[in-house]
């Protein structure tokens, strides 16, 4: 289902980037109408310039975002169709290490010292 519905996404997405590469200050306006209809006076509101020319700047990442997402979308990674993933088994020693842990700390798990000089 959600496969299915990625597409969608990619293309409100560009569409979106596209609007606010292209018109900036009428996204930033339409933005507001919708995020805030609660308030009294949002058409009253001005944004500055540094504000429209960062909407302009996250309008070309969404633009690129939404291309490529429908450019690489159509790829299938899986050709079989199988999401599943192999699960991955740990061996845990007696006293609650992993094996993993034991080579992380470049230890074998035994305690005792054996660089140790004898006094």
């Amino acid at each position: 289902m959600m496969r299915r519905l990625l597409p969608l996404g990619y293309a409100w997405m560009a569409l979106n980037g596209l609007l606010a590469v292209v018109l900036p200050k009428q996204a930033l306006r339409l933005n507001a109408r919708l995020l805030l209809g609660g308030y009294e006076n949002p058409g009253d509101l001005e944004p500055k310039e540094w504000y429209v020319q960062s909407t302009r700047v996250a309008g070309v990442g969404m633009l690129v975002t939404g291309l490529v997402g429908l450019l690489v979308g159509g790829v299938e990674a899986d050709e079989d169709g199988d999401d599943e993933v192999a699960p991955i088994d740990l061996e845990v020693g007696e006293d609650g290490d992993s094996a993993a842990d034991a080579d992380a700390d470049g230890s074998d798990g035994d305690d005792t010292d054996t660089d140790a000089t004898e006094a």
